[in-house]
């Protein structure tokens, strides 16, 4: 295996490597200094204590990393270094040229290896203490700082070159291999991204934020939660769609599923599925504004989609396309929602009465009609303008359900929307409550109201300013001939 290869794959193994040439060259320049020196006795010995010193090292490591974490690992094994430097120092008495390239080596080592100052504080006093022991117990007090021969001088020049170089390189190559899986990662994180994305197109977007963020998981569960559901469809399209060839047909429901679709997104809709030209949105999971901003935001949602419809069938009869219709349910009530299915294969969706009540109120709603559930109007009456419709009777639902229809939100002026009036003055009482009035009772209610106007009209002609009721034109004849008999 190449020396890179080896290097970036096992970078433990390479930091044994290193250390063990390392001290290979100090034991061989002790050697060296040995057999080149007049004044040498016990520092034969000294290569013995680093082939011992290397034996221990692999077990003293794995004994580190399995108790403690690396950064103790490296402090304590710098602090061995500084030992050994601090015997070599002690054995060769402070060799000129031998004592500067020891120290310019472990200087490196400290650099390369990170260590904090504080320890490189502690392992020098170790090292200055290591230093005279050895002196008073082993190889005594002689002549400092002596001249370096030429071939110590030599030798250790080499083996620090070496030495430097060997460590530049494994730095060198480990940057490059960082930089190497850096790249990889980021660019595997795009491509993983990129199909993320694609995936999430097959899934309501605030469900696949929720697992990316790890907030979900993708498993078999369900809660209960009170939720406005949203249900339509174009009328008449399954007549349509047997007069179209295919590709227009597809045309026209890619391009009205697209627009439904996005305006969904801008009031953060859970869409829950398509079913052909209908359309199943919820609100209330996995975001929710509470209850009854859940079903007023359900319906700003549904209000914009109608007004969305008319520009998109205006354009579609410009384009020679017959124009078409949408029709609205919307129904608010307690849902289980979660994930459905196998482990393997699941859907994220609604099951609930309510959820089928939306479905039946849409197919119950006019042309372009809105048409809700009780419990959504009662959330949303004070900011909308509803009308009752009769009680119907709704496939699957038992008894007759009340419904109204969505006209429009209420304006600044919301006193020309007001449901309950009650008015009394000298003689005058109107009371009002139209939400206790049928649609198909407004005929004869505004009947009564004229009837009054007619009333009061009459009453105003029939007498003059004071309030005194005019005498017929008969009566003031009448009166003029009495006068002028008596007179």
């Amino acid at each position: 295996m190449p020396l890179d290869d080896w290097v970036r794959k096992e970078p433990r193994q390479f930091e044994y490597f290193h250390r063990l040439m390392g001290y290979i060259m100090l034991a061989l320049l002790i050697i060296v200094y040995h057999y080149t020196s007049s004044d040498t006795q016990y520092q034969i010995y000294v290569p013995v204590f680093l082939i011992f010193i290397l034996l221990i090292t692999p077990k003293l490591s794995n004994g580190l990393l399995y108790r403690y974490n690396s950064k103790i690992k490296r402090s304590l094994f710098f602090l061995i270094d500084v030992v050994v430097i601090s015997v070599i120092l002690s054995a060769i008495h402070l060799n000129l040229v031998l004592t500067f390239l020891s120290l310019f080596a472990l200087l490196y080592t400290a650099i390369s290896n990170k260590i904090s100052f504080l320890m490189v504080s502690l392992a020098s006093l170790i090292g200055v203490a290591i230093f005279y022991l050895c002196n008073i117990f082993i190889f005594g007090f002689g002549e400092y700082f002596e001249q370096t021969t030429g071939e110590l001088t030599v030798l250790g020049f080499i083996c620090l070159i070496t030495y430097f170089g060997v460590g530049s390189f494994y730095q060198r190559s480990q940057i490059q291999h960082i930089t190497d899986r850096k790249a990889y990662y980021y660019e595997q994180m795009n491509r993983y991204m990129e199909f993320a994305n694609q995936l999430s197109r097959y899934a309501p977007v605030q469900l696949w934020q929720s697992i990316m963020k790890g907030e979900s998981e993708a498993k078999i569960e369900y809660k209960r939660k009170k939720m406005t559901i949203f249900f339509s469809d174009i009328q008449g399209f399954t007549e349509l769609s047997e007069t179209l060839i295919p590709d227009d047909l597809a045309f026209l429901l890619n391009d009205y599923l697209s627009h439904m679709t996005e305006i969904a997104k801008q009031y953060e809709a859970t869409v829950d599925k398509f079913m052909g030209d209908a359309i199943l949105i919820f609100f209330g999971d996995p975001i929710s504004q509470g209850v009854e901003q859940d079903a007023k935001t359900c319906l700003d949602m549904a209000i914009e989609m109608r007004q969305q419809m008319k520009l998109l069938r205006e354009r579609w009869i410009k384009m020679g396309y017959p124009a078409l219709h949408i029709r609205m349910g919307i129904s608010t009530g307690y849902c289980h929602v979660g994930n459905y299915g196998a482990a393997h294969r699941m859907a994220y969706t609604i099951v609930g009465r309510d959820a089928n009540l939306a479905a039946r109120l849409q197919s119950a709603a006019a042309v372009d009609e809105i048409l809700v559930s009780d419990d959504t109007y009662n959330l949303i009456k004070n900011d909308y303008l509803c009308a009752p419709k009769a009680p119907i009777e709704l496939k699957g639902i038992q008894g007759p359900v009340n419904t109204w229809q969505v006209m429009e939100k209420y304006t600044s002026r919301k006193s020309d929307y007001q449901r309950w009036f009650d008015y009394e003055y000298k003689g005058f009482h109107l009371l009002l409550n139209l939400d206790e009035v049928q649609n198909y009772e407004y005929p004869e209610l505004l009947n009564v109201l004229e009837k009054m106007i007619k009333r009061i009209q009459k009453q105003q002609k029939m007498t003059n300013s004071q309030g005194i009721v005019k005498l017929n034109l008969e009566d003031e004849i009448i009166e003029d001939q009495k006068d002028e008999q008596y007179h």
